[in-house]
């Protein structure tokens, strides 16, 4: 009897010594997150805007993974965590005149064990706190700076093993980073890491801006099908012409400003060997032949190209003007504003 008291003793002891480590453990994997945003809420009320709710969001599913009530312009958010993850804190907003409430991306957050703060109040919103989300703090407050990507790419380099490492990835590539560096900063990942959802999109784009059709290289045919009528780059490519293609949508505003250089350049070079034509692509057709109305675009479009021609390519962002010369080939890619005038002039100005 006594032995078997001994060992019930010791594993009762025992139990208590594993409760202990694991409320000890509960207590160093927990996080606070404190937000304030008085004076921001007393600028949108101006404008019948309410702040309705803060949220926590998985980048990848966009799914909600931490809720809580702005309450006079305050929130905190508490919980454990057992590994330092990234996400989007995000702010529900109600809008006059609409029933929904509509989620508005603030700023990417690393949730760690400790006390983190948000400030909501000033005109670039920040989250400090803890380490990690130091790291990011630092990270905004530079990218207006000239040579951000150089500070960026310096905290990336200290912090490859941490969870940090892909918001400050998703940073340098917005910063417009080539493609080869990127992706050399990705191999320096982790397995895991690179198999992070983003950090493919990341590592996807890069790969096929690198395989994109460049200067030199022979155009590409596709065809599009619109009103019972199929389209093919290949009845205005390649036939004895030089021609400016335009690829844009009604949407985008970049585009639109883009246009009336683009008539520009149509109607004085027409007569002298060039064709313009534009793409329409992600677009609805209804809205694109709205906007060739409303624009008065005098030259050709194919409609409803939608993902083909920016596939093929490989298209990043939009507007993005292509010059092809009469056999077929590019010339020029990535042309804008003042360079649209610039290239045609060097090739038509002894004509």
């Amino acid at each position: 009897m006594p032995y078997l008291y001994n060992m019930n003793k010791k594993s009762i002891i025992t139990t208590l010594l594993a409760l202990v480590a694991l409320a000890g453990q509960a207590q160093t994997n927990k996080f606070t997150l404190h937000g304030d945003m008085s004076r921001a809420v007393e600028e949108v009320s101006k404008q019948g805007v309410t702040f309705d709710s803060v949220v926590i969001v998985n980048p990848v599913t966009n799914e909600v993974v931490e809720k809580q009530v702005v309450q006079n312009g305050m929130f905190t958010i508490q919980g454990t965590v057992d590994k330092p993850y990234y996400a989007i804190l995000g702010i529900m907003v109600k809008i006059p005149g609409r029933e929904e409430r509509m989620q508005k991306k603030i700023l990417p957050i690393i949730i760690e064990p400790g006390n983190i703060a948000f400030n909501g109040n000033n005109n670039i919103p920040s989250i400090s706190g803890t380490p990690l989300n130091d790291v990011i703090n630092d990270v905004i407050s530079k990218m207006s700076v000239e040579g951000a990507s150089v500070s960026i790419k310096e905290l990336f380099m200290q912090h490859m093993d941490d969870v940090v490492a892909i918001p400050l990835l998703l940073m340098l590539d917005d910063t417009m980073m080539e493609p080869k560096e990127l992706l050399s900063l990705i191999s320096l990942l982790s397995e895991d890491a690179q198999h992070h959802p983003q950090v493919v999109k990341v590592k996807e784009k890069a790969e096929a801006f690198l395989a994109r059709l460049d200067e030199g290289d022979m155009f590409k045919d596709f065809a599009v099908e619109y009103d019972g009528k199929n389209t093919r780059l290949s009845d205005y490519v390649g036939r004895n012409q030089y021609v400016l293609v335009d690829f844009w949508a009604s949407w985008c505003g970049p585009c639109r400003g883009e246009i009336p250089n683009l008539i520009a350049a149509y109607e004085k070079y027409k007569d002298k060997g060039l064709q313009v034509l534009g793409i329409a692509v992600n677009d609805k057709p209804e809205e694109t032949l709205k906007a060739i109305k409303e624009m008065n675009i005098p030259y050709p479009q194919i409609i409803n190209s939608q993902r083909i021609a920016i596939e093929i390519y490989s298209i990043t962002g939009i507007p993005e003007i292509i010059l092809f010369a009469p056999d077929g080939t590019i010339l020029a890619r990535g042309l804008r504003g003042e360079e649209v005038e610039m290239k045609l002039a060097e090739i038509f100005s002894n004509q």
